[in-house]
């Protein structure tokens, strides 16, 4: 933002104290574009540009609850169709198919999806 201002002021001060302003306007507007150019083009390949950017697609929390599949535990709350279960001692925000599942019934899980949890009444 200050960056902004001084290139403003730059040109106010170039037509206001000279009959040169418009050299002040091209040089900003020259600058302003390389900046645009570099910042696009090389600045996402940079060292510090690749601390800043991620590779992981949108969403992508990179959880697995794969190895929850056929596991049983108990609902913590009751699942209307969503809620927490208590699974290997751990409460996980779960999901049934769509039926009420009331609080401490026993589920098993049947599917996991990203951190979806799918669990159904055993």
């Amino acid at each position: 933002m200050l960056s902004l201002l001084c290139l403003g002021g730059s040109i106010a001060a170039g037509y206001m104290n000279t009959d040169y302003g418009h050299i002040f306007l091209g040089i900003n507007l020259a600058s302003i574009c390389t900046f645009a150019i570099w910042f696009v083009v090389c600045f996402p390949n940079s060292k510090f540009g690749k601390k800043l950017s991620t590779d992981s697609t949108v969403g992508d929390l990179g959880i697995d609850h794969s190895l929850l599949v056929n596991k049983t535990g108990t609902t913590f709350t009751d699942l209307r169709p969503s809620g927490k279960a208590t699974i290997d001692d751990k409460r996980l925000n779960v999901v049934t198919e769509g039926t009420f599942i009331e609080k401490d019934n026993p589920i098993r899980v049947i599917s996991t999806e990203g951190n979806r949890i799918v669990v159904r009444k055993i």
